[in-house]
């Protein structure tokens, strides 16, 4: 039975029928007669009131409106009746179960409405209906959906399989007339289910008479019969056919090497690629790696320009390279995204002065240096090479591809770091550019950090009092001394658990063999906590406190050393004693005696920035002002002790200051807001061989990690550190007046 527009009630107004959509839903359809539009909103008002009940009005050919609605009608018969919004009765329809109606016929609906009214159909079919009445997998739903294609696409074009890129998804290959506008939504459509592919498209820019290329991913198994693969464009429908989901190439590395000349196709793949589980992020990179691009540069007479750092991060795009630009004619460069779209870099972009050397002749030629951040909604995945272009004052464009980039976090943040020289390390580069891009990897970078394994030495004290927590990168040299040390005092070997964390297992095999002789030397029970890599000072910190048992927590580096019995004693009690404490730090000194350490202070720099200082750093052992157990505003983390639940209440140290720097601070003046205090015991004396671990590091060394430290930690804690400036706490005007005598005296 079909749907009979012919036929008009005694009142002029045509006939509403109701027909069958799937084996539950109902449609009624229902083409307005030209007298009424006027009257507003129509509804389908029902006795048994089904949800949902949803309605759509459509252009008919003739000029007219015609208005279907869709729900899920009972299992007994009923009448429902269309109604004006001024509550009139205009017609009455009779509802029977889904079952029970005629089919919709599909082919005269559409050969009724106007193009526009098909195309809304459709449209509405396949994103509303579909999703309302969860009709994605429903057999009969589908056939109608497919009907409705071909009758506006009788003979639609071919689409092609290229490759499988992971199992169960396939890249698919077809041709897109520009005249669609831009594509909202795909949808596969097969014999048992509809499938909406959203933003899994790239649409080319060459075209062949008047045609595009498009790519996108097909995530289903290989069907049993043909697919249809409908495209919702701004200015229309395209309906492709896919025959079979056969590849055309054997593997995705196949494809990939012959496709150099399509960059922008290769860099949806990667993004794909990204976007999978197991391990094809890893796949992505491989295949970058086998087969690069060409790295390209202008280089002419008046005119140089490179991109050597092009870092794909999470939230956004790195880019620094130089210019040479005599005559004045650069206008900008540019992001190419996949689609050919170019994203100019010069809204977060920073100059300045730098210097470029010859590969051949080795001369040196002054350039301008530059690094610009350019913040993304969708992630690049792992792409190794973005592409990007040079504008001239002419209009002209000129290409530019960086060489392969880094993919793994660290070498990422190293990059980052030396992406601008320290000198020129100034606000305007970290505020909008280096902080973002370094935020980003060190996000990344947490999430591949853990705990490998842990190795005892000895049997773990049943209920310490003090748990000691000690990380170690690259240097052993003190260990022995330090262990030595902590051996030889009773109250120590009584009351506390040392907890070793290894931040760079390369040295693992090293380690525990240090660590077992000195175990068999001295009988004190260890734990050794290994990391799967090198995380830095705060991650190995916080990871050997989720190991601490003890109600006092002590951070220790590798390279102090105690200098006789008793120090952990006098920091401990105070902070069991006094709750209003919330961590304490002893004197620490030189090798050859003088003071490295009596508490910690701020002071400016010539650019604002706060950094920490030690008070009377330099000045001899027992320099007298550096004798009183005062307040102070912090200390250092070389030996820092709190109680485990104050570190905990903060969350212990922050984790995104780079390699290790200003941590510790951070950390009191976290503590600080709790109300707290930090407290110096100069009682307490240790030997600091201040800085060994670090220095090993060339990228802390060579680039702008210290300076972006202290820029991070001045924007996050300038007002507190000012109102302890404005109190008086922060005391730095230290008088320097020694006796000759004292100067060397420990």
């Amino acid at each position: 039975m079909t749907f009979d527009r012919s036929k008009v009630a005694g009142d002029g107004s045509s006939f509403a029928q109701a027909f069958q959509l799937c084996s539950e839903v109902a449609v009624v359809i229902w083409d307005v007669p030209a007298q009424l539009p006027a009257l507003g909103k129509f509804t389908l008002a029902m006795q048994s009131r089904p949800v949902p009940l949803v309605s759509m009005t459509l252009p008919r050919a003739d000029g007219g409106q015609c208005v279907l609605w869709a729900m899920k009608p009972g299992s007994e018969a009923e009448d429902a009746q269309i109604t004006a919004a001024d509550g009139s009765r205009l017609q009455a329809v009779a509802l029977q179960p889904a079952a029970r109606l005629p089919l919709l016929d599909v082919e005269s609906l559409l050969g009724n409405l106007s193009p526009e009214g098909r195309v809304k159909f459709l449209n509405n079919l396949l994103t509303v209906w579909r999703s309302v009445f969860r009709l994605s997998r429903d057999e009969l739903f589908s056939s109608i959906v497919e009907d409705a294609v071909l009758t506006l696409v009788p003979a639609p074009r071919l689409a092609h399989s290229l490759c499988q890129i992971a199992p169960g998804r396939y890249l698919v290959e077809t041709d897109i007339s520009p005249v669609l506008g831009e594509i909202s939504a795909i949808y596969a459509i097969g014999v048992n289910s509809i499938l909406p592919l959203p933003s899994q498209f790239v649409v080319g820019n060459g075209s062949q008479r008047g045609w595009q290329s498009c790519h996108f991913i097909l995530g289903s198994p290989q069907p049993a019969r043909p697919l249809h693969i409908m495209f919702l464009g701004k200015k229309g429908i395209a309906v492709r056919s896919l025959p079979n989901c056969i590849p055309r190439y054997p593997g995705l590395q196949k494809w990939w090497a012959e496709q150099r000349g399509d960059q922008g196709l290769r860099e949806f793949v990667v993004r794909q690629l990204s976007n999978l589980p197991g391990g094809s992020s890893a796949v992505a990179i491989d295949l970058q790696m086998r087969a690069p691009l060409p790295a390209r540069q202008v280089a002419r007479s008046q005119m140089h320009a490179t991109v050597d750092i092009a870092l794909s991060l999470q939230g956004g795009l790195l880019a620094g390279g130089w210019t040479k630009d005599p005559t004045f004619t650069l206008a900008g460069i540019d992001y190419l995204k996949e689609d050919g779209t170019a994203l100019p870099l010069d809204g977060n972009w920073y100059e300045f002065p730098a210097w470029s050397r010859d590969a051949k002749t080795n001369a040196k030629t002054e350039v301008t240096g530059f690094v610009a951040w350019l913040p993304l909604d969708e992630p690049l995945g792992p792409l190794l090479q973005p592409r990007f272009q040079m504008r001239l004052a002419s209009g002209a464009v000129k290409p530019l591809v960086p060489k392969p980039q880094p993919f793994e976090p660290v070498e990422q943040r190293n990059r980052i770091l030396r992406a601008v020289p320290p000198q020129h390390a100034v606000d305007n580069a970290f505020r909008t550019i280096l902080a973002p891009a370094l935020q980003g990897v060190e996000r990344e970078l947490g999430k591949t950090i853990r705990v490998d394994h842990t190795k005892d030495y000895g049997q773990p004290q049943q209920a310490p009092l003090v748990s000691i927590v000690v990380p170690l990168y690259r240097v052993l040299d003190f260990l022995r001394f330090q262990l030595s040390g902590m051996a030889t005092d009773p109250w120590l070997a009584e009351n506390a658990e040392i907890i070793f964390v290894l931040d760079s297992p390369e040295i693992e095999d090293e380690t525990k063999h240090m660590l077992g002789g000195l175990h068999i030397l001295h009988g004190l029970p260890m734990k050794l906590v290994v990391m799967n890599r090198n995380g830095g000072y705060s991650r190995a910190c916080n990871a050997g406190a989720r190991f601490a048992r003890g109600a006092v927590l002590v951070m220790l580096n590798s390279d102090v050393v105690p200098r006789e019995p008793g120090w952990l004693q006098l920091l401990s009690r105070p902070l069991l004693e006094q709750r209003k404490l919330g961590a304490i730090g002893p004197k620490l000194i030189f090798e050859d005696g003088s003071l490295q350490h009596a508490g910690l202070y701020f002071g400016r720099d010539q650019r604002g920035i706060w950094l920490n200082h030690h008070f009377y750093k330099g000045m001899p052992g027992r320099y007298p002002p550096a004798q009183v157990a005062r307040n102070v505003p912090g200390v250092t983390g070389a030996c820092l002790v709190t109680r485990r639940e104050t570190y905990e209440r903060v969350d212990g140290y922050t984790e995104d200051y780079v390699i290790g720097d200003y941590e510790d601070s951070d950390l009191c003046l976290k503590i600080r807001r709790l109300g707290l205090q930090i407290a110096y015991e100069p009682a307490a004396c240790l030997y600091h061989f201040e800085r060994r671990s670090i220095s090993r590091s060339q990228d802390y060394m060579r680039g702008v990690a210290s300076q972006y430290n202290s820029w991070l930690h001045t924007q996050r804690w300038e007002d507190d550190i000012a109102a302890l400036n404005s109190d008086g706490t922060n005391r730095t005007g230290i008088s320097m007046e020694i006796d000759a005598t004292e100067r060397n005296d420990a």
